[in-house]
């Protein structure tokens, strides 16, 4: 299930990944997904798209469910990964 919801410099979207469905690159494509929406080079936010996989991976991979919530603001791209305990921020400055 995907949320969203829009304030002037901000937009959230919130991915929920059930632990008993195999995951792949889905956490992936909704970032791929945002980039495309805000004209944003992968280039520009580096490695997070790989860092989203692994770790959505992880969690998923010791049984629980996750939700991801991706922001794009106007400085940054960040992204909230919950689940297995525990919650996980990782993010990258926009040029």
């Amino acid at each position: 299930m995907a949320r969203s919801s829009q304030r002037d410099d901000l937009e959230a979207v919130t991915l929920r990944l059930p632990a008993s469905r195999p995951v792949g690159d889905l956490p992936r494509v909704g970032l791929a997904s945002l980039l495309r929406i805000h004209r944003i080079e992968p280039s520009e936010i580096g490695d997070l798209a790989s860092s989203l996989q692994k770790l959505a991976a992880e969690m998923t991979d010791a049984g629980s469910d996750v939700v991801i919530d991706y922001r794009v603001s106007a400085t940054e791209v960040a992204i909230d990964l919950t689940g297995d305990g525990r919650t996980l921020r990782i993010s990258a400055p926009r040029s």
